[in-house]
């Protein structure tokens, strides 16, 4: 496994947990001061209001990158879906 590409992957993966963190306790702070929602539910409604759906679905984009860079150079996952490097 190369050092680089498992400190790269781990990095992003770091990055989209924290960035997922802060907004849940933006949500959470945010919440009391909500008077209405929608069917959608209350943390769809807070995530409109606050204009948190980009780095809502960023942070998720950031994990799941993050976690394909980390299983990538990871030999027994090559090994396991027969891939070539």
């Amino acid at each position: 496994m190369n050092k680089t590409q498992l400190y790269i992957g781990l990095t992003v993966f770091v990055s989209g947990v924290i960035l997922f963190g802060i907004m849940h306790l933006a949500v959470a702070v945010y919440l009391p001061h909500i008077t209405g929602w929608g069917s959608a539910g209350r943390f769809a409604a807070v995530l409109d209001e606050i204009g948190g759906w980009i780095p809502y679905i960023l942070s998720i984009a950031l994990m799941i990158i993050g976690l394909v860079i980390t299983l990538s150079g990871n030999q027994k996952v090559r090994e396991t879906f027969n891939l070539e490097e």
